[in-house]
């Protein structure tokens, strides 16, 4: 299977896709677009397979946001100006649970990367931010995300990856290829 990931378009399949996660199901199938083409509050990618070019396999959804600087662990936020951090939500993350388990999660969080740091280079940002559900917070951690703030018993926990140590690992690996 060649894996294609792209920008959501509005005549994609999307509804016959379940990752096992009502709200990011729903999210997809009902507000996906509508947020990307109407609202312009966020810009949804899927992974398509070429052959099949219309049946989403996973997606992510990208968002710009901002987090109060207090909000940080201090190491992380020395030396900067007393307001809010400019960032790039990880807003949403899910696989078809159909596709689960052939590298699709991986491929879309270096592509979440990819144009996550092309943005910093345009805009200007200095992380990624995401909220982990208590049960794929491991999943996050094996990149780099780290905690920001506590959250309540059961909620998501806020995560950030600073775009610095994105960049330097996408370095690296092109130099050992």
């Amino acid at each position: 299977m060649a894996i294609v990931i792209r920008r959501l378009e509005e005549r994609d399949a999307v509804e016959n896709f379940d990752c096992g996660d009502s709200p990011n199901d729903n999210y997809l199938k009902r507000h996906a677009w509508s947020n990307q083409e109407k609202s312009s509050i966020g810009v949804t990618c899927v992974a398509v397979d070429e052959r099949a070019t219309r049946l989403v396999l996973g997606y992510f959804t990208l968002a710009m946001a901002s987090v109060p600087r207090d909000a940080f662990p201090k190491k992380h936020v020395r030396g900067l100006p007393p307001y809010d951090l400019p960032l790039i939500l990880l807003a949403r993350l899910a696989v078809d649970r159909r596709f689960a388990g052939h590298g699709l999660g991986h491929a879309l969080i270096s592509e979440a990367f990819r144009i996550s740091l092309r943005v910093a280079d345009e805009a200007g940002c200095r992380c990624i931010v995401t909220d982990a559900y208590r049960d794929r917070i491991g999943c996050y951690v094996q990149y780099g995300f780290v905690p920001i703030e506590g959250a309540a018993e059961g909620a998501p926990l806020r995560m950030f990856l600073g775009l610095r140590t994105v960049r330097t690992a996408r370095l690296e690996a092109a130099r050992t290829r």
